[in-house]
């Protein structure tokens, strides 16, 4: 795109902050260090050792044709094609959901209850990139997860991302969540976990640009945002173990309505986990011995 000729590392980045900033991206400071960070391998400490050392003139290309993508509402994840997730790596893209911290708290809900459980077996449903499937698998080496996703390209990236995490105790079902629970035996499961998609369908178009670019089918949960969790609750709710977990991942304000889907279920100790804004994030529920 030209320009780039004699540019420091300081000026780069300063620039990249600037035309972020007057595109209106949030957060235009941390997106054009990241940038850097990605094309030039230089983070903040460098950028303030070695500010004043001159850009690659083709790094600097790239660099500010990724900023002009950015400029257009595209995700960060997707221009760099790769996000972090629970201290693992996860390949991403268009036609993928994009692993984010809310969801890291899910997790945290299946560690505490996977740690005193030898050999537990897990499915994670509407699976996406493999973000839960694939970090739970890591950190519970001895445990059988299944990554349900119904999704093509979908289904591509969470391949790509077993491979890349080295996750072998994780395998692949492609299937629609609504229609395949008969496939599973009852009683299979130490846990069923999932982040189903749960926005109100009127509220998609009126979010923000960068989740215009999200795949519509992983965030649309009907009208009410309450349907993947209906299905969910009642056709898998028999596959968890007597003593095992139902734990999801729901949107703002959808607690009470997803707990008492759960607890209709014969689930007890129906419990939640809160979000650094303070909403609660998790449903998490134990099946009664009974």
């Amino acid at each position: 795109m030209g320009g780039c000729k004699n540019m420091t590392l300081e000026s780069v980045y300063k620039k990249g902050r600037e035309l972020l900033s007057e595109a209106g991206i949030p957060d235009s400071d941390f997106d054009s260090l990241y940038l850097l960070e990605h094309f030039f391998g230089a983070d903040r400490t460098a950028l303030i050792l070695h500010g004043e050392r001159e850009a690659d003139e083709g790094i600097c290309e790239r660099f500010f044709s990724a900023v002009e993508e950015r400029k257009t509402g595209k995700p960060l994840q997707y221009i760099v094609g790769k996000w972090n997730f629970m201290g693992y790596d996860f390949l991403v893209g268009e036609g993928v959901l994009i692993p984010r911290d809310d969801t890291e708290i899910v997790v945290e809900t299946a560690i505490g209850y996977l740690k005193n459980i030898k050999n537990p077996k897990v499915i994670d449903l509407c699976s996406g990139s493999g973000a839960i499937a694939v970090s739970i698998a890591k950190m519970f080496p001895d445990s059988e997860v299944t990554a349900l996703e119904y999704s093509d390209t979908a289904v591509g990236y969470l391949e790509k991302n077993i491979k890349l995490n080295g996750a072998e105790n994780v395998r692949v079902f492609r299937g629609d969540v609504t229609r395949c629970s008969e496939s599973f035996e009852d009683e299979s499961f130490d846990l069923v976990i999932s982040n189903p998609p749960y926005i109100q369908s009127d509220e998609i178009d009126t979010l923000q640009v960068e989740l215009q670019f999200e795949p519509r089918m992983a965030l649309d949960g009907g009208d009410d945002g309450l349907y993947f969790y209906r299905i969910i609750t009642e056709k898998w709710a028999a596959k968890v173990k007597k003593g095992g977990m139902l734990a999801y991942e729901v949107g703002e304000e959808q607690f009470e309505p997803v707990a008492g889907m759960v607890e209709a279920q014969g689930f007890c100790d129906v419990k939640y986990s809160l979000d650094l804004q303070g909403f609660k994030r998790t449903v998490s529920g134990v099946r009664t011995e009974e």
